[in-house]
Parts: structure tokens; C-alpha cells; sequence
């Protein structure tokens, strides 16, 4: 005879009672069958927590990848943007001036043919040095030689006596397209007259693992359009 209190879970008896060896066996395989069914429910809860948490892991660790890379992106842009829209840059533009006045003493002496090649390269390699890190070889071409957007600003500014300081940059990818930016600046300006005024300049980037591909300036509300009417006009009056 043996002295059993019976404790199950979903009922709790706390009569003692005497029960026989057959009754104890029933009682303790039942309670075994309850137990164990308790350890399997709570594996697999465990099991499906550390799932749950794993991925979630993952997810976040996808998303701070992706955020990082976006991060790199901007600060491309954003880099490339205030290098080109603070303007002008002397240095750009008297190695450029330079290079255009060796052109035309080239056409009458063969000696002068070096001197071109060295003053090109000087430029080149100043626009290398400053921009090359950002840009694929095709944007790098396309922003200096198909389009000159890279010394366009600096140009006109330097002629109409035009200082450009960039305040707000604005970047933002696109929904569809991760490596497609679009951008606003907001350029401060001041002319000659020490007339102040700002314009918001805003464009498309397209991106290639980190590297500008492609950079447009799509609209500046007239900034460039003023530049050049002023030194028009003060060439007229000259």
C-alpha cells in the first residue's frame, strides 16, 4: 500500500488517500503522460522563440547593411554637390583658363604642343584629384566633358563676380530604384552689388557600387540663366 497525494495540473486534490499498486501505476503513468506533454509544449515555444528571434536578427542585420550602404551613397553626393556648388573654385578655373589659352597659341607654334599637354594633364589631374574617388570613369566623363556641370557653376559665377555657398542638401532614394537619388540644394548667393538672394537646384544621381554614375542638375530656378545675363550685361557696358 502506498500513500499518494494527487497534485495534477488541471486539478488539484489535496485528499490523501490509500490506493493499491494497479491504482498507482495508472495514477504515475498519467502523470507521466502530463509532464512530458508540459516538456514537449514548452520546447517547442522555446523553439519557437529563438526562431522568431533569429530571423528577426537576420532582418536587422539586412536593414542595417542596406542603411549603411545608403549612408556611403549620400555622403558621395552630398560630397560632390558642395565641391561643385560652393563656387567658384579659383584653382579649377585657372587651370582651365589656362589650358583654353594654350589651345590658341598652339595654332601657330609646334612648341607650344607640349605645353598644351602639360597644362590638360594639370587639369585633369586636378579634377581627378578632387572628384575621381566619387565618380565611375563614364560619370566622371559625362560630368566634365559631355555636360561640364562639374565647372559649369564655377565658371559663370567667376565671370558675373557671383559667390555660391550650398546650405540645405536634401537626399532622397527612390521607392523603386536603390541606387536612383534625387536632390534639392538649397545655394545661397551673392553678387556683385552684394545683392543676396537663394535658389533650390535639384537633380538625379544614379549610383554604381558607392560611385556616382550619373549626375544631373534638372532645375536651378534660374541661378545659371542670371549668372549669364549679368555677365552679359556687363560685358555690354564695358
Amino acid at each position: 500500500m502506498l500513500l499518494i497525494i494527487n497534485i495534477l495540473p488541471h486539478k488539484i486534490n489535496t485528499d490523501i488517500s490509500l490506493v493499491g499498486e494497479e491504482e498507482e501505476e495508472k495514477i504515475i503513468s498519467k502523470k507521466g503522460m502530463i509532464f512530458m506533454k508540459k516538456i514537449t509544449t514548452h520546447s517547442l515555444l522555446l523553439l519557437n522563440t529563438i526562431t522568431v528571434l533569429a530571423l528577426f536578427g537576420c532582418g536587422n542585420n539586412s536593414d542595417e547593411k542596406l542603411s549603411n550602404k545608403n549612408n556611403k551613397n549620400i555622403e558621395v553626393i552630398e560630397t560632390v554637390l558642395e565641391k561643385t556648388l560652393n563656387a567658384p573654385d579659383k584653382v579649377l578655373l585657372s587651370k582651365l583658363y589656362d589650358f583654353d589659352n594654350a589651345t590658341i597659341i598652339d595654332q601657330d607654334s609646334e612648341e607650344i604642343s607640349t605645353a598644351v599637354k602639360d597644362e590638360g594633364n594639370d587639369f585633369d589631374d586636378y579634377i581627378e584629384d578632387k572628384y575621381g574617388e566619387y565618380f565611375t570613369d563614364y560619370g566622371f566623363e559625362k560630368f566634365f566633358i559631355t555636360s561640364g556641370e562639374g565647372y559649369r557653376y564655377s565658371d559663370e559665377a567667376d565671370k558675373a563676380n557671383y559667390i555660391l555657398t550650398t546650405d540645405k542638401i536634401n537626399i532622397v532614394q527612390d521607392d523603386k530604384n536603390v541606387d536612383r537619388f534625387e536632390f534639392d540644394v538649397t545655394v545661397n548667393y551673392t553678387n556683385e552689388s552684394n545683392r543676396e538672394g537663394s535658389s533650390i537646384v535639384n537633380g538625379r544621381v544614379e549610383m554604381d557600387n558607392g560611385k556616382i554614375n550619373s549626375l544631373n542638375i534638372n532645375n536651378d530656378e534660374g541661378l545659371l540663366e542670371e549668372m549669364m545675363s549679368n555677365q552679359s550685361s556687363e560685358n555690354m557696358n564695358e
